[in-house]
């Protein structure tokens, strides 16, 4: 009888053993968890904040790119219609022409350039 409750004794001693390493296992798991929602949410963190920077640059690159483009281009168009009264008539009336066919009425009219 004793030898059976040694053994009964031993099974239970391993029984605790597993249940510990069980446990320490899924401690370990927990952390790792953790660690990794925190390394997550900060990658995204940081992400959003890039983009939002990176937005801001773009536009701000846009509008520069645009200002230039549209300058140059009003002076050129300037330089043209300053060459004679028949480059001014010509191309006042490709610009009617090219505005009448992409435009609204109410567009040609708030975009119209004084110099055409």
């Amino acid at each position: 009888m004793s030898t059976t409750r040694v053994s009964f004794g031993a099974v239970l001693g391993s029984v605790q053993s597993a249940a510990t390493t069980v446990t320490s296992t899924l401690d370990a798991a927990t952390g790792a968890v953790g660690m990794l929602t925190a390394f997550v949410a900060k990658a995204s963190d940081e992400q959003r904040i890039r983009h939002l920077i990176d937005k801001e640059d773009f536009i701000e690159n846009l509008i520069i790119e645009r200002t230039e483009m549209n300058a140059l281009a009003a002076l050129k168009l300037e330089k043209f219609i300053a060459k004679s009264p028949a480059h001014a008539k010509h191309a006042e009336k490709a610009y009617a022409k090219y505005s009448a066919l992409l435009r609204t009425p109410e567009e040609i009219e708030a975009t119209k350039p004084e110099s055409v």
